[in-house]
Parts: C-alpha cells; sequence; structure tokens
C-alpha cells in the first residue's frame, strides 16, 4: 500500500497540514459566522414573536377585561330596569286594585243599603200584615177582638224576645 510507504509521509503530513488549515480557514471565516448569523436572526425572530405575542396576550387580556366589564354593567342596567318595571307594574296594580276596592265598597255599601231599605219595608209590612192575620186568627177563634194596638205591643214583645 502506498499510504503506509514511509517515505511519502512527509509530503502527506505537508498536505494534510495544508488540507485541515484551508477547512479550518473556510469554516472559521465562512461557515460558522453563516451558522452564527442564522442562529442569531432566529433567536431575534422567536424573540420578537414572543414578545409581539406577550404584548397581544396583554391586549388580549385588556379587551376582556373590558368586555367582562361592559357585560357586567349591561347585566346591572337589566336587573335595574327589570326592578324599576316591576315596581312600576306592582305600582299601578296597586292602584288599580285600590281603584277597585274602592268601587266594590261604594257598590257593597249601595247595595247594603237597598238590602236594608228593603228588609226594613218588609219588616214593616211584616208587622202590619202579622197584627192582621193575629187580629184575624182571633176572630176566627171566636174571642174579642183586640185592639190593634195590643195585637203590636204582643207582636214587639214576642219579636223581642
Amino acid at each position: 500500500m502506498p499510504q503506509l510507504d514511509p517515505s511519502t509521509f512527509g509530503s502527506q503530513l505537508f498536505w494534510l497540514l495544508v488540507c485541515f488549515g484551508a477547512l479550518y480557514l473556510v469554516m472559521s471565516f465562512i461557515v460558522i459566522p453563516r451558522i452564527s448569523n442564522t442562529l442569531a436572526a432566529r433567536a431575534e425572530t422567536v424573540e420578537g414573536d414572543l414578545a409581539e405575542a406577550e404584548k397581544l396576550r396583554g391586549q388580549a387580556e385588556t379587551a376582556l377585561k373590558a368586555y367582562e366589564d361592559a357585560l357586567a354593567e349591561a347585566r346591572s342596567r337589566a336587573l335595574n330596569l327589570a326592578q324599576e318595571m316591576r315596581a312600576e307594574v306592582q305600582a299601578e296594580t296597586d292602584r288599580q286594585k285600590a281603584e277597585l276596592d274602592s268601587k266594590l265598597a261604594e257598590q257593597a255599601a249601595a247595595a247594603d243599603a237597598a238590602l236594608m231599605k228593603s228588609r226594613d219595608a218588609a219588616m214593616a209590612g211584616l208587622k202590619d200584615a202579622a197584627a192582621a192575620l193575629v187580629g184575624d186568627v182571633i176572630e176566627a177563634i171566636g174571642s174579642d177582638k183586640a185592639s190593634d194596638g195590643d195585637i203590636k205591643k204582643a207582636l214587639d214583645s214576642v219579636a223581642a224576645e
């Protein structure tokens, strides 16, 4: 094998050093800086994206807070409006109920007065009719005719019991 010939070791070592030196120089000045620049640009892009994402997350949290505040405010206004409407309806209902109660009380009083008047008229007529009937019964039995005053006194004493 010619590679293992000791007479060519010097030239082989020379070319080995030249090749490795050239490879070292190419790697040091061309390849590694390009890779470093690419990695740095990539890191900057990632950091920029992370910063943008953090900024957007902050904006989203602010928007969410504003949305929740607006929702709570709307809910509060709706609740207050519902309570006001309920109070208005209750007040109107109470007013109508009081109005109806007063009308019914007036009608009941008028009906009660009419009933009392009818009852009094009926009772007055009843007393006269009862007195006449008692007088007729006494006469039919064959007793002496009693005076109307005596019959009315007797009826009043019976009615008082």
